[in-house]
């Protein structure tokens, strides 16, 4: 049996297959295999997950769905670790997005579930072996010191918040891939934007500025030093995800960020 016709044999589950057109498998995807399925009236994304159930993220998808922040999965197939939903349209963000974005990521950081947060320093140390990481270890451990000291800003985080996980199109913005999210502090999120936008000085405390006019809080605690922390962290762990799957041309990219930001911090 050809990829086609597995796929279609799949998504009988949820459509008609004779009303299925085309299948098609998204090559961008990294953590999961993504697949494109369309008919003559509608288009739907197939996520099958490699290594476990996200059933925080699916849960969050589904209620996120109804204040337009993503789509909902419309199927679930637990057993298989699929999932399918309708597939949103539209061009991967290529600039920092302030307001519209914000907005829905207000939302997102908004919504309230009974989760474990994440632990910075235990998801840093599955990469410890790494010899970045023996490079900047008391690096490391001085701002996961600064970290603990500051306020916390907990919310529920997307936690993989790259430019491609962020789709623009007619109707507004759109985040998508959930399989990382979990409670964390909100700065993760918010150093992601920072390194995926690669904004500069001005920029980062724009993004600080507007998050903070559009959040709910008012106990956000607007901090410089502590947005450095978080992109020192977030760039460490895209560095170790990177590196442990031979992707030697973004580890080269994210390094030169990493490089730039500890001069920064160490001036």
């Amino acid at each position: 049996m050809n990829q086609h016709s597995q796929l279609v044999n799949i998504c009988s589950a949820f459509l008609v297959p004779s009303t299925i057109t085309l299948t098609e498998y998204l090559v961008n995807g990294l953590s999961n295999d993504n697949f494109l399925i369309r008919t003559d009236s509608q288009a739907y994304l197939l996520k099958c997950y490699k290594s476990y159930w996200p059933q925080v993220g699916l849960h969050a998808q589904y209620e996120l769905s109804k204040q337009q922040v993503c789509s909902a999965p419309i199927w679930l197939d637990k057993q298989n670790k699929r999932a399918a939903f309708n597939y949103i349209d539209g061009d991967v963000a290529q600039s920092y997005l302030a307001m519209p974005l914000l907005t829905k990521l207000v939302k997102l950081h908004a919504y309230t579930t009974n989760n474990e947060a994440m632990n910075i320093a235990l998801e840093l140390q599955a990469y410890q072996h790494l010899l970045v990481f023996k490079q900047y270890e008391k690096l490391i451990s001085k701002t996961l010191k600064s970290i603990a000291n500051m306020p916390v800003d907990s919310g529920f985080c997307h936690n993989d918040l790259v430019k491609e996980n962020i789709v623009v199109n007619p109707q507004g913005v759109y985040l998508i891939d959930f399989e990382y999210a979990q409670t964390n502090d909100v700065y993760f999120d918010l150093a992601a934007l920072v390194v995926s936008f690669k904004l500069d000085a001005s920029g980062k405390q724009a993004l600080l500025n507007n998050y903070k006019t559009h959040t709910l809080s008012d106990q956000f605690y607007l901090s410089m030093h502590k947005l450095n922390c978080y992109q020192l962290v977030y760039l460490l762990l895209c560095i170790g995800w990177y590196e442990q799957r031979a992707i030697d041309n973004q580890v080269v990219v994210l390094r030169a960020q990493l490089d730039e930001l500890i001069a920064l911090m160490e001036g």
